[in-house]
This record gives structure tokens, C-alpha cells and sequence, in this order.
């Protein structure tokens, strides 16, 4: 399967505001920290979450591949190292938090979680955010794009698999599942599939993108229109108790 193009994503990343339920996650996650704690936000991106910590009084650094989310996260103040979850830069037990938001299936993912066991601290805390194949089977993008379920089922690990891993190193794993309802205008939802606001949209063909954008173009053809979908997230904490 070809690569995502990181820094084509974070161009397309303008149609991509975090929701307020995304920022909640991050303000929550935040909230059951002592104060001033280190955050590793692995993947994150132009650092909407890492904003959010900063704001609460922690010390997050984002952790990311792409030269263009990093040119964002730098200018708003932020820390930043470039580099990839499957090898973190970082000493053994640096962070309170180890946090994965849409992130864990760039790459190896069982890597990334070997990864964020060494850097953890003691007690600490491992948070990874992710989509199973429940999202994956009623994705408003699979409607247009035939392809993106079975793309995204071999993108991203199952849950199950990720909680099995954690499981053999941490004293502590649980697993929940949320559902967030997105509503946007079908002009704006529209213009993100054309900027490919989601990194499979990058895998499909030329023609699969073409077609499955004139067939929404004809479904929505009022452009202030309410287009309603649902995110199906999993979550999986892995806890590492005092000693």
C-alpha cells in the first residue's frame, strides 16, 4: 500500500477543525493528571490537543513525521520533536501520559506500543484512541468510496489486539467506546473530501475519488445542507501502578 503524504495531510488538515468533543477528550484526559505533568502526544498533529494541556498547565510535546504539522505546532509556542512512534526519542519513563489520538495505525503499530511502554512513567498512563471495524462498516465515506472500509480495516489494528499487547505489560487495561455525531454544511464536508481532510482518502484511485465526489455533489445539492455522521471511537487505557 502506498505511504499517506503527512504534509499533504496537514494542508488538507484547514477543512479538519477539531471538534469540541475532540477537545473535551484532551481537556478530560488532562483533568486526571497532577498538575504539571509530562504529555507525549504521539501523531499529534498540529497540536490542537497539546494546546488544550498547555492551557490546563502540563508539558506536552507533540511527537510527529511531518515537517508541515511541526511548522504549525512550532508557531503556536508549542514543543515539538520530529520523529515516529516506533522510535520514540526519548529516555525510559519521561511521561505521565502517553497519548495516541488517530495515530496508533501509522506505522507498526505493536512497535509504537513497545514504544510507549519504555516511555512512560511509573504511575503513568498510555491512551490510545482509535476506529474498529464497527466505525469502519457505517463510515459516511465508505457510502461514497467503496473501498475505504476494507483500506481502513487493514490500516488499523483491532482493538482487541492492541488491548492483548497492552494487557502483557501493564497492570491495568480497559477498553470503551464512545460515539461523537460530526455536523457540518455539505458545502464544507464536500470541500474537506476534496482536500482529502482524511489520509485514506490519499490511497483511493483517481477514479474512485472523481466518481465518489460527483455522486455527493449530486446527493447534496444544497450546499447549506446538514451532513450528519458518526464517529465510532475506541479507547484503551493501560495503567502502570506505583511501585
Amino acid at each position: 500500500m502506498a505511504d499517506v503524504d503527512l504534509d499533504r495531510l496537514a494542508v488538507s488538515y484547514a477543512h479538519r477543525p477539531p471538534t469540541p468533543a475532540s477537545l473535551r477528550r484532551a481537556a478530560d484526559a488532562g483533568e486526571r493528571l497532577r498538575p504539571r505533568s509530562r504529555i507525549l502526544d504521539v501523531g499529534g498533529g498540529l497540536g490542537n490537543h497539546a494546546s488544550v494541556w498547555r492551557d490546563g498547565g502540563h508539558h506536552p510535546i507533540v511527537l510527529d513525521p511531518s515537517g508541515g504539522m511541526l511548522r504549525t505546532v512550532y508557531a503556536r509556542g508549542l514543543a515539538a520533536v520530529r520523529g515516529r512512534a516506533q522510535d520514540m526519542p526519548f529516555r525510559n519513563g519521561t511521561f505521565d501520559l502517553v497519548w495516541f489520538h488517530l495515530s496508533i495505525h501509522y506505522g507498526d503499530w505493536r512497535r509504537a506500543v513497545d514504544e510507549a511502554d519504555r516511555v512512560v512513567a511509573t504511575p503513568g498512563r498510555v491512551e490510545i484512541w482509535t476506529l474498529g471495524p464497527d466505525h469502519h462498516e457505517q463510515s459516511l465515506l465508505t457510502r461514497w468510496f467503496p473501498t475505504v472500509g476494507a483500506i481502513d480495516r487493514d490500516r488499523f489494528p483491532k482493538p482487541e489486539a492492541v488491548a492483548e499487547r497492552l494487557g502483557a505489560r501493564f497492570p491495568e487495561v480497559a477498553t470503551d467506546h464512545f460515539v461523537e455525531v460530526v455536523t457540518r454544511s455539505a458545502s464544507s464536508w464536500i470541500a474537506a473530501v476534496e482536500a482529502g481532510f482524511v489520509s485514506t482518502l490519499q490511497l483511493l484511485s483517481d477514479e474512485e475519488r472523481r466518481s465518489g465526489i460527483e455522486a455527493a455533489r449530486r446527493r447534496y445539492a444544497d450546499p447549506d445542507e446538514e451532513v450528519h455522521y458518526e464517529m465510532r471511537y475506541t479507547r484503551i487505557t493501560a495503567d502502570r501502578l506505583p511501585d
